[in-house]
């Protein structure tokens, strides 16, 4: 008496079980090819990996997007030392709103241990209400070159470091390279894109935060430098 008769439709929530089911396990693979990959990343240049790195991103929390929302968790983390850098690269997400608000977010984080020790300094693509404010007046740090100012919106409580920093080779520096986010506090730079970053993306911040480095002038390495735990005199 209880036989589904063969014209009868599938039961619906039979198929949203089978599709809940097809998500998980989809997801839970996806997860393990992303870890594999991003192991033997770290294993190819020398880093260590480890997949759950508990509260990481406590750390770097004076930053955005890790000072925004509830929830925090990360993943994925690959960490070591590449020439003067010390890097921590990992998986991040973060909740905001609740109930039928409530939304995920997911950012790849990107930080490196620096031997600068700076004022908060921020570099970071410009938008049209950067625009608005500077047309009443609150403006950020201009420079000589005009296209700079117009691409890129710079913070810092000393302008004359930022002057000191952001001289003419390394204004065409960061001109020559996608537009990017970037934070400095102390002697930590951060960058952060939305979602997660692929390997041949991490070798690519690696490579551009190592470019911005060397064009650092040494009077202000020499003003603000600091000296790793062991050097030589």
């Amino acid at each position: 008496m209880f036989a589904r008769s063969a014209d009868a439709p599938f039961p619906v929530f039979i198929l949203v079980i089978l599709a809940v089911v097809a998500g998980i396990i989809w997801s839970v693979v996806a997860s393990k090819k992303r870890r594999d990959m991003l192991r033997q990343f770290a294993l190819e240049y020398g880093f260590e990996f480890t997949a759950s790195p508990g509260d990481i991103h406590r750390k770097y929390q004076i930053f955005t997007p890790l000072d925004a929302g509830h929830s925090q968790s990360s993943q994925n983390l690959i960490h070591g030392r590449r020439g003067e850098l010390g890097w921590e690269m990992f998986d991040y997400r973060y909740v905001t709103g609740s109930g039928k608000h409530r939304q995920t977010h997911r950012h790849g984080i990107a930080a490196a241990s620096i031997p600068l020790a700076l004022m908060p300094l921020t570099i970071r693509p410009e938008n049209f209400l950067d625009r608005i404010a500077a047309a009443v007046g609150f403006d950020d740090i201009n420079f000589e070159s005009e296209e700079f100012s117009r691409a890129y919106h710079v913070k810092c409580s000393d302008r004359k470091l930022a002057y000191d920093i952001i001289h003419p080779q390394m204004i065409e520096f960061l001109m020559g390279i996608s537009r990017i986010e970037w934070q400095f506090a102390g002697n930590m730079v951060l960058l952060h894109r939305s979602g997660n970053y692929e390997p041949d993306e991490l070798l690519h911040v690696m490579r551009v935060v190592e470019g911005f480095m060397e064009r650092v002038p040494e009077f202000v390495r020499q003003d603000i430098g600091i000296r790793r735990a062991g050097a030589r005199d």
